[in-house]
């Protein structure tokens, strides 16, 4: 076809490509030439070798099948069917199951009551979905049970992906799909409750009252951080999430606060292993729920040694910096030849080993964590984590209800006792906080530019406030005349 004036030539990149004849296609030319009207019987054969062939050529040249199955994929014939019934049979078949409910608290790592609420509050959501529709080939899909429980034993254990294969019937895609959708869907339904939110007026007062008894008026919690090792750490972020920790492994940091009964309220994740303490408080975003009011410390007036406080103090380790809200240890090269510091000295890190202790719970019960995580991505690591803290909350939260008391709540109970205060008799003065930072004025609510101005003074005071060295050498001083005069009178 002759081209007009207004007509150009297509471009290169438009241009149909030949390539040239390889020994791929003189082979199946080869084929076809060797077919005669005699021998068309066995054209099926012939079309499975023209089949493979032209597969061959695709997978040369870097073009796929459009749709249809991977070649080259392995077709395995799962029974879900049979896979359900067993896990019935094993575990939910009431009094009749083969295993009993320690067992099941001990392979699940939850009690079935809290494996029950949590199945019933994501059953029908993401790959939880009822198995009702059919496949293409008439077979009901993997019941939403045998994938819940698929992602428990993989929290649990750590394991791959594949370990349940033999006995639930499940892929290891299919694991991995049911893992990620159990932890996004696990703190989406669970996550307010559970994690990261400020105690009831209750749970306040029996932390605070516990804590009295071990001798440590107004503590609330204990804070520190804990590294967890990143197996898939890519190549280009490997610098910043190399430290000294896991003999200098890539890992991701844990900022956490646990009280005494090893429940952990709130967390922040995702600094490098090449980080301090100091450098994740820093961008902590715990520090921030503190100004914004999401965590808050006010508290009903307490006295210790004379002096009256309005605000919870948290125990951490001595790399922290001098903050009203920290109580830290002393030296031991200053305490030993002081009795009374040594003393003070001893029972502060012995309770601030609650946030220890709930580390240790937390990666002792779900072994993800105490292996390195086999993830690519960062938001994925979280949401394991998060997952995992959750559930321990659950744990913790359910034993509280049952026994109705913290772990260790009469560990000093012998020394110190629960008795009243009046403080109207105290001598020290007071050193109020929140008493003291500005509260935004009704009036400022429908001016925005006012609202903004006074919430800024107010999370500014309250931080000169919380950060005040001098109130934590008072507060620090305060703690060990009151531990030594405790002592004396025993």
């Amino acid at each position: 076809m002759q081209l007009g004036q207004d007509e150009t030539p297509l471009d290169v990149g438009q241009q149909r490509q030949v390539r040239p004849i390889d020994a791929t296609d003189e082979r199946l030319f080869s084929l076809w030439s060797m077919v005669d009207r005699d021998t068309m019987g066995n054209r099926y054969e012939l079309l499975d070798d023209l089949v493979d062939d032209s597969n061959e050529i695709a997978h040369y040249h870097g073009h796929g099948q459009h749709g249809g199955s991977v070649s080259g994929r392995i077709v395995i014939k799962r029974d879900f069917e049979a896979a359900y019934k067993r896990l019935c049979e094993q575990y939910f078949n009431g009094d009749e199951s083969l295993y009993t409910a320690q067992q099941f608290k001990r392979r699940y790592r939850v009690s079935p009551s809290i494996f029950e609420k949590v199945y019933q509050q994501l059953l029908g959501k993401g790959v939880f979905r009822r198995p009702d529709k059919l496949d293409a080939c008439g077979r009901k899909g993997i019941h939403p049970l045998v994938r819940m429980t698929a992602a428990f034993r993989v929290l649990a254990y750590g394991c791959g992906a594949d370990r349940e294969d033999e006995n639930l019937s499940i892929g290891e895609s299919t694991v991995h799909d049911a893992v990620k959708s159990f932890c996004k869907l696990l703190i989406q339904e669970f996550g307010d409750e559970y994690l990261n939110r400020t105690p009831t007026v209750a749970e306040r007062n029996r932390i605070l009252k516990h804590n009295k008894t071990r001798g440590f008026p107004g503590l609330f919690a204990s804070w520190d951080c804990k590294h967890f090792v990143w197996d898939n750490c890519p190549v280009a972020l490997q610098g910043q999430h190399k430290g000294h920790h896991a003999g200098g492994k890539y890992t991701k940091i844990l900022e956490a606060i646990a009280d005494g009964s090893c429940y952990i309220w709130f967390v922040h994740f995702g600094a490098p292993g090449s980080c301090n303490d100091i450098n994740v408080l820093d961008k902590s975003s715990i520090v921030g729920a503190l100004l914004s009011g999401q965590l808050d410390l006010k508290t009903e007036p307490y006295e210790i040694n004379g002096t009256i406080r309005d605000w919870m103090y948290f125990l951490v380790d001595g790399i922290y910096p001098n903050w009203a809200i920290f109580v830290k240890t002393i030296a031991k090269e200053a305490r030993e030849a002081t009795p009374h510091l040594d003393f003070y000295a001893s029972r502060q890190e012995g309770v601030r080993k609650d946030i220890e202790r709930a580390f240790g719970i937390l990666v002792k019960k779900f072994h993800v964590l105490a292996r390195p995580i086999r993830t690519w991505r960062e938001d994925d690591m979280r949401n394991i984590l998060y997952a995992c803290i959750i559930l321990h909350n659950m744990c913790c939260a359910e034993r509280l209800e049952v026994t109705g008391q913290d772990v260790l709540e009469t560990e000093y109970h012998d020394d110190y006792t629960d008795e009243e205060v009046n403080l109207t008799t105290a001598d020290g003065g007071e050193q109020f906080i929140f008493n003291r930072v500005p509260v935004p004025t009704s009036d400022a609510a429908n001016d925005m530019e006012t609202l903004m101005t006074e919430r800024f003074h107010r999370v500014n005071a309250l931080y000169n406030h919380l950060g005040d060295p001098e109130k934590h050498l008072q507060l620090r001083t305060d703690l060990v005349a009151h531990l030594s005069g405790r002592q004396a009178e025993k």
